[in-house]
């Protein structure tokens, strides 16, 4: 039981890198570096993350078939879902170039930050003035992100609770109580892959 229940934990620490907030701390949705990704030889951390998608599948198929053996074929067609729309997602953007362009506009915006905090340490400005030219310049480069953005962090405020509850169920190890949160942690996951699936046919455009 001790080695299940670690295994379990395992399970949680690493669905928690894709659900809350896709690969923590990036969410699958937004342009991912894939420069970052695959500046280790042979592209290491590419494969590596690879590696940890296989581990997050056997995992949750595991508590699957232990707590809600109904839904084990529903699983396995979420999960597989998910690996296909971060596969080609990763593909559209190396097509169209998104991820150099995003890469780029990070730089600028780390710039302008740097140059704003300068101001505010002169006191030439405030800190509300600072955040508000950080928002126009977003709103600029990223028109209708800052909308998008409260969305995303209202799904991420309801997908915490849920990890909390699931957290707190692993904890006690009470088996009614994972049984009860793994539905809510599929939905969760079917959440994901329908906002992954809208931002895929945004990229592809």
């Amino acid at each position: 039981m001790k080695k299940w229940n670690q295994g379990v934990i395992a399970a949680a620490l690493l669905l928690g890198t894709v659900l809350p907030g896709g690969v923590h701390a990036q969410d699958l949705s937004q342009p991912v570096a894939l420069e970052q990704m695959s500046r280790d030889e042979g592209g290491g951390h590419l494969k590596f993350r690879q590696r940890i998608s296989a581990h997050q599948t056997m995992y949750m198929t595991l508590l699957a078939e232990k707590y809600t053996p109904e839904s084990v074929d529903e699983w396995k067609q979420v999960l597989k879902e998910r690996d296909r729309l971060i596969e080609e997602m990763r593909a559209a953007k190396e097509a169209s170039g998104e991820d150099r362009e995003w890469m780029a506009k990070r730089e600028e915006r780390k710039k302008i930050r740097e140059e704003l905090r300068a101001k505010v340490e002169k006191g030439e400005i405030t800190s509300d003035e600072m955040k508000q030219e950080l928002e126009k310049w977003k709103e600029k480069n990223f028109p209708g992100k800052a909308g998008d953005d409260q969305a995303r962090r209202a799904q991420m405020e309801q997908f915490r609770a849920v990890y909390e509850e699931f957290d707190g169920a692993i904890q006690s190890g009470d088996s009614a109580q994972i049984k009860a949160v793994m539905p809510k942690l599929l939905e969760q996951l079917k959440a994901k892959n329908e906002r992954l699936a809208k931002r895929l046919k945004e990229v592809k455009k």
